[in-house]
């Protein structure tokens, strides 16, 4: 076996393959990387003494492609390092911890050397373990873990970090939340070089307010690109040890009944196995419980095939076609985890919300849609496009603070103004506004698919008209936690929708409903209905539709079924009446919830009684326009 001696007595030699990264084993450090120098390359140890080691990477450490050193008698169980590559210090795909100044968006941290920091600490879980909510009890809750609480409004201790976030769980559990979905929470380059700015000739700068120059970096706020995959956000982080605050992050939520789901981007040309092995490490070594995959060229298959990783929620954008996995060609059939963003969901109910026409067979078809072999991700709004209220506000993207004349962003939002562009003082604009919120939520959270909030929609949170503000970290994309009257009645409202939700598991069955009557007690599983029960009338001039669902196919507990649910949606800026389905005998319909606080039954109809004339039970509604209403079918007194 190949040997060398460096300082200190220590004595390198060709180590093993596995595991990768910097891991201190019996007797010595294992180093094993990946990393290439067309001149040079290796790593530098820095002591707790002040002592530096440098260890150049030379052939005969070579397996394969890969790096594999031990450091025979390296007995420091608290250590930094930098890996180097042609006079440069680079980045450690598999360190935990980045050394830094943890400021968010400062520029001096271009010009800091990459430094990571090992330390060998005992972490004490508690008994901790992943959740595993089944995808059909679930309800998401996305949000950036520094927007979510930097502003002042926010109320809480640690501003813009994990600690802060632990202070909004006693908000999210009285919400309902059952798992909260962040972007990327690791360490990423947050600078972007602003492609309008030209460094002046120093000749002129007495000449020139540097003030109005447009400024050199712009802020990557969002996080979409590579990094360091395994170490978290040291900017994100109250103390000195983000890696513990993120477990500590963990270990709160779980304790509260909130699973954690971790968003990763993988630009184009990441190795496939270290996608796996960046899953498996969180999955791992800090107990998340999902993760929402975006790239270029990800490994779905690998992923979704991995034996560790059978329990872990896994989410990917529009990754495969349902024939494709009936087929069995990415072997999915027997993980009961995996899930599809459904964008499809998100553009047509917006349409239908803002009263397009011809939109009635493709949302009826997205409120039932709930494949057996994937979950459905239903979203309104998503970190890509407007908030809920700019949703309501705006007609067109109002982009220009991000720097690039308004170019940037969707063109296509499918929204509605309410007839005034932006904010607006008039309460009749309010008020439609804020049922529209209300109509938007209902189509989300009572549809069979996985709700997913953007955070700050369920108070009426605004982007200021942005669609696109990947750039702003500001109060453009900061959660601004509004209290007033009409934040606090859309809460309370998404609050009671979600609780509603849960309370009727007909709302979210494990697979798609059948529209057939297999339970041979007289009502299919769902149906639809128009202005005539039983007749759908899904026509294109039509915006409105009624959808019953029969609880006798769905169980509250072992013994308990759920009851029979009618949603009414009028989605006209006109009023319709809806003819009610009857029900078994000695029930009647009561309305449950309304989009329109003013909501009431319509009593139509009579029948005869010996010589006494009496009511029918209730058998119309009448909905007003832009109004959704939910109706239970109880039994009468």
């Amino acid at each position: 076996m190949s040997n060398s001696r460096i300082k200190n007595n220590l004595q390198i030699k060709k180590g093993r393959l596995y595991p990768m990264g910097i891991n201190k084993v019996q007797n010595g450090l294992s180093i094993v990387s990946d990393i290439k120098g067309r001149e040079e390359c290796g790593v530098i140890l820095y002591l707790p003494n002040g002592k530096e080691i440098t260890i150049p990477f030379k052939k005969e450490f070579l397996v394969g492609g890969i790096y594999c050193l031990f450091v025979e008698g390296f007995s420091y169980d608290t250590f930094s390092y930098s890996y180097y590559q042609d006079g440069k210090t680079v980045p450690d795909p598999y360190g935990f911890i980045k050394k830094g100044s943890g400021r968010f968006g400062d520029p001096k941290l271009k010009d800091t050397p990459i430094q990571y920091i090992y330390r060998e600490e005992e972490y004490d879980w508690e008994g901790d373990v992943p959740l595993e909510i089944p995808f059909h009890e679930s309800v998401i809750y996305k949000l950036h873990v520094r927007g979510f609480t930097k502003h002042t409004s926010s109320g809480v201790k640690n501003k813009g970090t994990f600690a802060g976030l632990v202070e909004k769980i006693p908000y999210l559990k009285e919400l309902g939340i059952t798992a909260v979905e962040t972007m990327p929470v690791y360490e990423f380059d947050e600078l972007l070089l602003n492609p309008a700015y030209t460094k002046p000739d120093e000749t002129l700068l007495n000449f020139i307010d540097e003030a109005k120059l447009p400024w050199e970096y712009k802020v990557n706020y969002w996080g979409y690109t590579a990094g360091s995959y395994m170490a978290p956000k040291r900017a994100y982080s109250a103390s000195d040890k983000p890696e513990v605050e993120f477990k500590d992050m963990i270990k709160a939520l779980h304790k509260n009944g909130i699973e954690y789901i971790m968003q990763l981007y993988f630009p184009e040309n990441i190795r496939h196995g270290y996608i796996l092995d960046v899953c498996r490490f969180w999955a791992a070594k800090c107990h998340v419980d999902g993760f929402y995959l975006m790239g270029v060229d990800l490994p779905v298959k690998l992923l979704t095939t991995d034996p560790y990783l059978k329990k872990t929620k896994l989410i990917f954008e529009s990754y495969v076609r349902d024939e494709d996995i009936d087929k069995g060609q990415y072997g999915i059939s027997e993980f009961a985890n995996v899930a599809e963003v459904m964008w499809g969901f998100e553009y047509d109910v917006r349409k239908l919300l803002k009263g397009d026409e011809g939109m009635l067979g493709a949302v009826a078809e997205h409120f039932r849609r709930n494949p057996g072999n994937k979950a459905a991700i239903n979203q309104i709004t998503s970190y890509r496009g407007f908030t809920l209220m700019d949703l309501v506000s705006y007609d067109r993207k109002h982009n220009e603070e991000n720097g690039e004349n308004n170019r940037d962003g969707a063109d296509y939002n499918f929204s509605w103004n309410c007839g005034v562009e932006g904010k607006s003082r008039k309460k009749a604009i309010l008020t439609l506004r804020r049922q529209q919120s209300k109509n938007a939520m209902m189509m989300m959270l009572l549809s069979q698919g996985v709700p997913a909030l953007l955070a700050g929609d369920e108070f009426g949170n605004s982007a200021e008209g942005n669609n696109n503000p990947y750039c702003q970290d500001n109060k453009i994309s900061w959660l601004i936690w509004h209290k007033d009257q009409g934040a606090e009645e859309l809460k309370e409202f998404v609050k009671e929708l979600i609780a509603l939700r849960k309370a009727h598991p007909i709302l979210h069955m494990e697979e798609k409903l059948k529209q057939m009557d297999y339970a041979s007690c007289g009502y299919p599983d769902i149906s639809y209905h128009g202005e005539q029960a039983w007749f759908q009338g899904f026509e294109a001039y039509n915006r409105h539709m009624g959808l019953m669902y029969c609880g006798t196919y769905a169980k509250k507990d072992k013994k308990k079924e759920d009851e029979f649910l009618y949603i009414a949606y009028n989605a006209h800026w006109m009023e319709h009446k809806f003819a009610l389905p009857n029900l078994p005998q000695g029930m009647k319909w009561e309305i449950l919830i309304s989009s329109d606080n003013k909501q009431e039954m319509e009593m139509t109809g009579t029948e005869q009684a010996g010589e006494k004339e009496e009511k029918k039970p209730q058998n119309k509604v009448a909905l007003g326009p832009r109004t959704i209403v939910v109706l239970l079918g109880k039994k009468g007194r």
